[in-house]
């Protein structure tokens, strides 16, 4: 009919028209090696195929980026959630991962249970608000172990402006904050961070050895020091305990000890005579209530 007649012909003009549209796709893309790309990316990409992707993005990015990946995903074959922070050791473009093809430094991977994925998702989003964060990715690039990282997400949590979601009204016009945190600041409490923390594991391990050498030996109590003499730690602990022996008997005259024995006198003084009548009739009266009470 000439209706189909029309329709063929329509769709057969759409599909030329498509065809000269779009570019083509498949054998033809050529994706980036890893081991051939250069680690450091040219502002305007010319030593990448970004025939692909958000070239207007790429336009904007600055010498040398790098950038991070989070990865959030829900699984069925396991029980418990896993997650891992990577730093590469040197910068590689990792094929599509990216929006545009820039090297890829860090990498954040947490995989779950199903069931929970707007849960990891939020996860995510907090992640890469971190990695966006200047002084946290400074941090990331210095870390030594999970403690860093900890210490940078702090650093950031007393400086960031949370709104709770219950209370806040989007018609509300926020007022900016009166002074905004200097990032110079901020830079020195992070480098602050990464000191305190590589004398710390430096002392911890200082600390170790003199634990191992201590284990050795008797260590540092003088109690427990070879003498070579005699009696010669028996001497040296009459001479430790000497000056404080007059005081073993005084401190008894204290009004807060005494006060203490009348309490402990009389809180004791009816379960010591019950127990006495019982232990009377057990023993035939060879132990009473009295010489509980002496007791």
């Amino acid at each position: 009919s000439i209706s189909d007649i029309g329709k063929s012909f329509s769709h057969g003009k759409n599909l030329a028209k498509l065809d000269k549209e779009q570019p083509p796709i498949g054998p033809q893309l050529e994706l980036p090696k890893v081991d051939s790309m250069p680690r450091d990316m040219s502002k305007d990409g010319s030593n990448a195929d970004i025939s692909k992707g958000n070239t207007h993005f790429m336009k904007k990015l600055p010498h040398g980026v790098e950038a991070s990946n989070v990865l959030i995903g829900e699984v069925d074959f396991l029980q418990r959630h896993i997650c891992a922070f990577v730093r590469l050791k040197a910068a590689n473009v990792l094929g599509d991962l990216t929006e545009v093809p820039v090297p890829t430094r860090f990498i954040f991977l947490m995989l779950g249970p199903t069931g929970h994925g707007a849960q990891y998702k939020e996860i995510g989003r907090a992640i890469a608000t971190l990695m966006a964060d200047e002084i946290f990715h400074d941090v990331a690039y210095k870390a030594r172990n999970k403690e860093d990282l900890l210490d940078g997400v702090d650093e950031f949590l007393d400086q960031v402006t949370v709104l709770p979601p219950g209370e806040w009204d989007p018609t509300i016009r926020i007022e900016p904050p009166n002074q905004i945190p200097s990032q110079e600041k901020r830079k020195q409490i992070g480098q602050e961070f990464l000191l305190e923390n590589v004398e710390l594991s430096k002392g911890k391990s200082v600390g170790k050895d003199e634990l191992e050498e201590e284990e050795a030996g008797h260590g540092a109590d003088p109690a427990l020091r070879r003498t070579g003499r005699l009696c010669g730690g028996l001497v040296l602990d009459i001479k430790r305990k000497a000056p404080h022996f007059l005081s073993d008997f005084t401190d008894a005259f204290n009004l807060q000890c005494l006060a203490t024995i009348c309490f402990m006198y009389f809180a004791l003084l009816a379960p010591i005579v019950t127990f006495g009548g019982l232990l009377e009739e057990a023993t035939h009266q060879r132990m009473a209530a009295m010489e509980n009470l002496f007791g």
